[in-house]
């Protein structure tokens, strides 16, 4: 059985370098150039501002020549990388270098392990060893230092208030926006490096320019030391002239015949003038075990779906943020980089897979932000950043569902009474901005807001569409747009029953029926057996098809008939369903490219043949729902299809697209191709939080979907346990809150996990159903 405690042993990688959790810094660089450099060299993230070249350690050797001491920086070369969602374990070798290619062992190794915690502090613990004993017995130093850089060019960006005493060095420093941020405002930090060892010196030394390279023998502080033999004990942080300010500790090693450890601390916040106990600080293996306490425990006998549901929950905590700066409160980020904010269009994503956890209060954080910056013209924000919030953009996104879900998880009147009225005034802004013509069909204005920024069906509103930024120049009915909508109107329907506001029930019910009818009416293509958008300025319906005009069918606005039709066209291997499905057009689409090309050039975003994870949660219910149509056909569809999709988001073996897949390294980018399942890498931005994945596997693998039905002002809610058709020779889900019941789903194991032959489900610690084989189960709430 595997245990939660071996969650990181699942997950150990040699390949991956992304630390975070939980707080708002990041260490997730893109295309990283130094991480064989001890420290925290390439850049992190404080919310989605980048904080680069925070610390180097420096190792000097003297050696004793004729002419007297000379030292040299024993240059580390990585022998060992271990990565765990909690850290990273390094083994260097030091040796000496020769020219360019040259490299001699020093007969000393150094064990490093870098973590973060949950208060967004950076670890960096060491242990120097000699491994050789016919290495000489040297005389060694290690100086932990960072360079510092104020651009000339903006004076808002400004370092100040060094200070240096006991085992403490900090600072105060303001640093641009990203390039990608959308704030004028300069972001001011308070930086502090805490050692568990007392230095034998210190140094703050102001400096000219330089380039930032994390070698100590180009720093003012190499000029103390080999002058010396410690650094000057100046504390100097003010330029005269320069741009650069160079600080750092230093310690004797002495003739390090046994090991030592120093630990390191770093703290990117107001933080105190004083090292405390580092012993006594929580360790970030700590902070992942208390999120882990809150994550139902899944696992099954096939590997694969196993690891990426673990894979998957270590995504979403990597990429949480707390409640600090613009967030209101806990909430999940779309990605690292200038992906780190708090993002409208993956708002549904994170709220349906943030529900899970026993605690609600990241799945209602998401939303609480958004309602907590909704504009005045009644809709969310698009990007909420740690100093700046963009109000002007916008995204569509399925919040009614999102709420539906989480309310039937976790019950809480006081919490759907309070985000009501804001849900109410996103749906007036829809009304009144999105529908100017009183279709009830909702439009796209620009092709940013629906996240799908380069793909054939904007053409048909406007044949210059790809030209244009968030600017509001398109206007077309949106097939996904009014499924949204409708979706939106039904969860407000229900929260008016739950809160007997009898106007808005006649209202609501009412514009339910004219959405479906309209979507019905004007959208359905029954020549092609798809849904379209819809031009209300050309009155014709458009002929482009894209993946999402299976929507509707996910959300019940399609009859049975009309549903099978689409479930005709979205499994058909010419059109959508690739070798690696699923394209988001279909491949007879003009400007269909598995490659990553839009109109003959490299795309960030290309929705014109790609395989998006986004799309793919869809299309996984859509599924769903096409399996109470014809379950004999599409319960089987589902499996292949999350199955296929899962093996896909994993790197090649041998890093060879057409390889095969390898499935001890999972991944998720943005899109990949259609026809070999490769990421786009060349985006580097793994981790990528816009689908849904571990929701996905409790719900159709381990089977537990929460359901409700109201007739008029009778409803109905209740638990199904009905797993598809995996072939699994065992599963367990335990510790898994769900409406207040605690549940638990065994099929040949017991609840520790040993071999028990059938199928069992415990409410409430109670037997509530028990069979020989997988079935479906029912439990009223």
């Amino acid at each position: 059985m595997m245990q939660l405690e071996q969650f990181s042993d699942l997950l150990a990688r040699d390949d991956k370098w992304y630390l975070g959790n939980g707080g708002m810094l990041i260490y997730a660089p893109p295309f990283p150039e130094h991480l064989h450099v001890p420290g925290f060299w390439d850049e992190c993230h404080w919310g989605d501002t980048a904080v680069p070249n925070l610390l180097a350690l420096g190792i000097v050797v003297e050696l004793p020549e004729e002419s007297g001491t000379r030292h040299v920086e024993l240059v580390p070369r990585v022998i060992d990388w271990q990565w765990w969602p909690e850290g990273i374990r390094i083994r260097h070798s030091l040796g000496f270098a020769a020219g360019i290619s040259g490299w001699r062992d020093s007969g000393y190794v150094l064990h490093e392990q870098r973590g973060i915690g949950s208060d967004s502090r950076l670890h960096c613990d060491l242990e120097l060893a000699k491994v050789d004993p016919a290495a000489d017995n040297l005389q060694l130093h290690i100086v932990a230092w960072t360079m510092r850089e104020k651009p000339r060019d903006n004076e808002r960006l400004s370092l100040s208030d060094f200070w240096a005493a006991d085992s403490s060095l900090s600072y105060r420093q303001a640093f641009a926006s990203r390039a990608h941020g959308r704030s004028d405002e300069a972001l001011s930090l308070k930086i502090a490096l805490h050692a568990s060892l007392a230095p034998t010196s210190l140094q703050v030394t102001p400096s000219h320019g330089a380039r930032l390279q994390p070698q100590l023998r180009h720093t003012p502080l190499w000029d103390s030391l080999i002058r010396d033999g410690r650094l000057s004990g100046e504390v100097n942080g003010r330029n005269v002239l320069g741009n650069v300010i160079f600080a750092g500790m230093h310690w004797s090693a002495g003739k390090c015949s046994e090991p030592f450890r120093l630990e390191l601390d770093i703290t990117v916040r107001e933080s105190t003038r004083s090292s405390q106990s580092l012993a006594s600080r929580q360790q970030p293996a700590d902070d992942w075990r208390e999120f882990l306490s809150l994550v139902p425990h899944f696992e099954c006998s096939d590997p694969m779906l196993t690891r990426y549901y673990w894979y998957r929950w270590y995504g979403l905590r990597l990429n949480a943020v707390p409640a600090e700066g613009n967030y209101v409160a806990p909430a999940v980020t779309e990605g690292l980089s200038y992906f780190r904010g708090v993002i409208s269009y993956s708002l549904m994503c994170h709220m349906f897979e943030a529900r899970w956890l026993r605690d609600p209060a990241l799945a209602q954080g998401c939303l609480d932000n958004h309602i907590a910056n909704q504009t005045k013209s009644g809709h969310f924000p698009a990007h909420i950043y740690a100093q700046h919030v963009n109000k002007n953009a916008f995204y569509h996104t399925d919040v009614g569902r999102a709420m539906k879900l989480l309310r039937l998880h976790h019950p809480d009147e006081e919490y759907t009474a309070k985000v009501y009225e804001p849900l109410r005034r996103l749906l007036g802004f829809y009304q009144k901005d999105r529908d100017r013509e009183g279709m009830d069909l909702y439009d796209i204005r620009d092709q940013y807001e629906t996240g799908q920024e380069f793909t054939s069906r904007y053409f048909f509103a406007d044949d210059k569409a790809d030209s244009y930024g968030w600017d509001h120049k398109l206007r077309l009915k949106g097939v996904d747009v009014s499924s949204y909508v409708y979706s939106l109107v039904a969860e407000l329907l229900e929260l008016a029953w739950q809160q007997q506001r009898s106007e808005d029930i006649r209202i609501l019910t009412e514009l339910a029926a004219h959405v479906q009818a309209a979507v019905n009416a004007f959208m359905w293509d029954g020549e092609r057996g798809w849904y379209m958008d819809y031009s209300a300025q050309k009155k014709e319906r458009s002929h482009y098809r894209a993946a999402v005009g299976c929507y509707p069918v996910l959300f019940g606005l399609a009859s049975p008939e009309r549903a099978l039709r689409v479930g005709e066209r979205l499994t058909d291997p010419q059109g959508f369903w690739t070798d690696w499905p699923l394209a988001t057009v279909p491949r007879d689409d003009p400007y269909f490219s598995a490659d990553p090309l839009w109109r003959g050039e490299r795309a960030n975003c290309p929705w014109n043949g790609r395989v998006w994870p986004m799309v793919n949660s869809h299309v996984c219910e859509v599924l769903e729902q096409l399996s109470g149509h014809d379950a004999g056909q599409y319960r089987p569809q589902l499996v292949v299809f999350l199955r296929r999709w899962i093996e896909m988001m994993h790197f090649e073996q041998g890093d060879r697209a057409g390889g095969g897949k390898d499935l001890t390294r999972p991944n998720c980018f943005e899109h990949y191709h259609p026809e070999n399942g490769s990421a786009c890498e060349y985006r580097g931005v793994d981790d990528y939080m816009h689908s849904w994945v571990a929701d996905l596997l409790l719900r159709y693998v381990a089977g537990v979907r929460v359901q409700e039905q109201r007739n008029s002002a009778e409803v109905r809610r209740s638990i199904l346990f009905d797993p598809y058709p995996f072939g699994l020779d065992s599963f367990i889900l335990n510790n898994c809150l769900v409406a207040g019941h605690e549940i638990e789903v065994q099929w040949n194991r017991d609840r520790d996990g040993k071999a028990q032959a059938g199928y069992r489900v415990y409410v409430d610690n109670g037997l509530v159903h028990e069979s020989a084989q997988i079935g479906s189960f029912e439990f009223a709430l």
